[in-house]
């Protein structure tokens, strides 16, 4: 009975979020005496609800629209949740009750995918809380660590006031509109049906609240301490698949339901897209830890990501190209703190300093986070550089190619600092270069295949690029 249930509300989509509630219920049962079974079975659940979402065709539920962009999005959350968890089975292993991390990442994927799914507001904002519930427990997987409490009450205030403004604007809007369905939404301001001051605060609200999420400056301040709090592989999770989510739920609600008034938000974006990229970058440079330099990297690729809505307008290349950079921020945000927390593990010490020589004694994983950096500054033939060539050339297309100039000097930027680390792995002197110990080799399965896919989507992001450009959200 329960099963049918779950299958008028959500359709077919009920299989993947079946077997994520087992997992989870797997992983808490199991986490604190057999945690390699845990890992081993919500890795596995994980994998199949990836491939569940992978076959499935698209269908609408009324609730859930599972179309391309749905499964798009869900794969990043499910395949991202893999490679994490594999990680975070030597880093958390220390840490009572381990199981409960799993499974509040398990239950952080039911609430991301019905999210992204959802085409009313309403059930947006039910995903976006459950997944953001799970996250702020996950912050304070350590309880015993005065850091990571403090980064996980950091990161519960700023979500509460986040989440408390998202919701003000939706009441707006609701006030304005009358519906919270996305599609009815977009057809009343088409043609004209609203009121035009409720709209305005609405969506200004709502900007301001899913600004924290995104963690665009101004509403970035809780992302450097709760980044350097957290456990790398939890902070990785915010990183690339909370962050993703949020991006997901913004270009459902701002492409498809207010598309039409796409002339009040387009300027605002444009505005915080520039900020965002310039003082995130210069914070950047200032930094001598790797986890705050890489938080600050997250922030300035926020601002690149948000070019989507900055720009918006009729441009295959601006979809495709913001989405591709969707995928491979979340991939080289793994790549980058899985391989911050191996390094921390060998050489004691996560100031970038302190990384001189890693490129004699620490061969693979110095080339790997060289890679990594190097993509992530858009160095060719780098799959971060085809993502954002296709995203700036996209906001080009659309008419604002003074914000696509910014970008690119941003870009340029950035590859100082990233160039800086990997000058300090390679060329200075220190103890990391005589150092014979290795890290735990469980850290080796992210890293190898989040290098590998990076190296791949560089060399030859054609079916990737094709694939982007047949989705629409």
């Amino acid at each position: 009975m329960g099963i049918e249930i779950l299958g008028l509300i959500f359709g077919d989509l009920e299989i993947s979020i079946i077997l994520l509630l087992l997992g989870a219920l797997l992983a808490v049962s199991l986490g604190e005496s057999k945690y390699r079974i845990a890992i081993s079975g919500s890795s596995i659940v994980l994998l199949i609800a990836a491939l569940a979402v992978i076959i499935l065709k698209p269908f609408n539920a009324g609730v859930l629209n599972f179309d391309e962009f749905t499964r798009f999005f869900a794969v990043i959350f499910l395949f991202t949740s893999i490679l994490i968890i594999t990680a975070m089975h030597k880093e958390l292993s220390d840490v009572p009750r381990y199981g409960l991390s799993v499974m509040l990442i398990l239950i952080a994927n039911i609430g991301m995918i019905i999210a992204a799914s959802s085409l009313n507001i309403v059930y947006i904002i039910l995903g976006w809380e459950l997944a953001g519930l799970s996250t702020y427990a996950l912050v304070a997987s350590r309880r015993t660590d005065p850091l990571s409490i403090e980064a996980a009450m950091k990161f519960f205030i700023v979500g509460v006031i986040g989440f408390g403004l998202s919701l003000l604007g939706i009441s707006f809007l609701f006030g304005a509109l009358g519906t919270l369905d996305l599609d009815q939404m977009a057809q009343l301001l088409t043609n004209g049906e609203f009121n035009v001051r409720l709209l305005y605060t609405g969506i200004a609200l709502l900007i301001a609240g899913m600004g924290f999420k995104m963690a665009i400056v101004p509403f970035h301040v809780w992302i450097p301490d709760t980044y350097e709090g957290a456990p790398n592989t939890i902070t990785s999770f915010l990183a690339a698949a909370s962050k993703t989510m949020a991006f997901a739920v913004a270009l459902r609600i701002f492409y498809r339901g207010l598309a039409p008034v796409s002339y009040i938000w387009v300027p605002i974006f444009a505005i915080l897209a520039l900020i965002t990229m310039t003082y995130a970058n210069l914070a950047a440079l200032a930094q001598t830890k790797m986890k705050r330099l890489l938080a600050w990297s997250s922030i300035a690729h926020a601002g690149y990501i948000i070019l989507l809505f900055g720009a918006f307008g009729e441009s295959v290349r601006l979809i495709a190209g913001g989405l591709f950079h969707i995928l491979m921020h979340a991939l080289m945000k793994i790549l980058a703190f899985i391989a911050a927390i191996y390094i921390t593990t060998v050489i004691g010490s996560d100031l970038i300093e302190e990384y001189a020589g890693l490129g004699r004694s620490q061969k693979f994983v110095a080339f790997a986070l060289t890679v990594d950096l190097l993509a992530m500054a858009g160095i060719p033939p780098l799959a971060g550089f085809w993502s954002k060539y296709l995203l700036f050339m996209g906001v080009v297309d659309t008419g604002y190619a003074w914000l696509a100039l910014a970008a690119v000097i941003n870009s340029a930027i950035s590859l100082y600092y990233y160039a800086r680390v990997i000058k300090i792995m390679y060329f200075d002197v220190g103890k990391a270069a005589e150092l014979k110990m290795t890290g735990p080799r469980i850290y080796y399965i992210a890293i190898v295949i989040t290098f590998l896919i990076i190296m791949l989507a560089g060399i030859y992001p054609d079916p990737i690029i094709d694939y982007l450009e047949s989705i629409s959200p």
